[in-house]
């Protein structure tokens, strides 16, 4: 492997995990809000559904982004960082650069969303 490809493995993990943790910070503080959460009468009852159930979204986008990180460092740790799960083919720098944890190519990533034709 080539100095260039270490260097720029380093600076993707480190990036992960700097992602990594913000996301678990983000969800120590929703699972202690969800706690800390008291209703009072019925208007608080309505505003502390609705304030649950977008809590409840945000933390799945956020699991869901912090297990595709743990699945991209596992990659990094396994060598194969960067190649599609589905072809097998290189994902593209670009696509890495702004989409550090994805796994699939985008043309397998569009397949696999259902994208219309």
């Amino acid at each position: 492997m080539s100095n260039e490809r270490k260097d720029y493995l380093k600076d993707v993990k480190e990036k992960l995990l700097a992602r990594k943790m913000e996301i678990e910070e983000i969800l120590i503080t929703l699972s202690q809000e969800k706690e800390d959460n008291e209703v009072r009468d019925l208007g608080d009852q309505a505003l502390s559904a609705i304030t649950e159930a977008i809590n409840s979204s945000y933390q799945n986008t956020e699991s869901e982004e912090y297990n595709n990180i743990l699945k991209a460092l596992r990659a990094i740790e396994e060598g194969t960082y960067g190649v599609c799960i589905e072809c097998g083919q290189p994902i593209s720098e670009k696509r890495l650069k702004y989409y550090p944890n994805a796994s699939r190519c985008l043309a397998c990533q569009e397949i696999f969303e259902g994208s219309p034709m």
